[in-house]
């Protein structure tokens, strides 16, 4: 069933055009903002978060525990939220950024805080392409 699931996300993505966005070289601003972790988004977008809760990307990290993987470096970037980028380290120190969070496809949200100029509403097909469409995923 997940390799049906994987196939439907990879058919859907390269509809939308990821294939180009993959190999283009993207320029973003340099951001100041941080991880605050999905306890702070849940605050003001608490449907959402219930929503979210029951799919498979909150679940992500439990499934690297359950394959005794949740250490191994080459999973942790697609499996958690900001690992190797200012966000996820470990399960004691950023519990909050297990799984693939609201900030692993919106971004960090540390300057958003109830600004909707400072957050990314709706991530680019690219955002999904970086775990989604890796050749070497499993």
């Amino acid at each position: 069933m997940y390799g049906f699931r994987r196939t439907i996300i990879v058919m859907a993505l390269l509809a939308v055009g990821a294939t180009s966005v993959i190999f283009a070289q993207q320029s973003t601003p340099a951001s100041t903002a941080t991880y605050v972790g999905v306890t702070n988004c849940k605050m003001c977008h608490s449907d959402v978060f219930t929503s979210w809760s029951k799919k498979p990307h909150a679940h992500a990290f439990d499934l690297l525990v359950a394959m005794k993987q949740d250490k191994n470096e080459k999973c942790l970037p697609c499996h958690t939220t900001g690992y190797g980028a200012g966000g996820f380290t470990d399960v004691t120190k950023t519990p909050a950024l297990e799984g693939v969070t609201c900030e692993a496809c919106h971004g960090p949200g540390s300057d958003h805080n109830g600004d909707p100029n400072k957050i990314t509403k709706t991530p680019s097909s690219a955002v999904c392409a970086k775990c989604h469409l890796k050749a070497d995923i499993h």
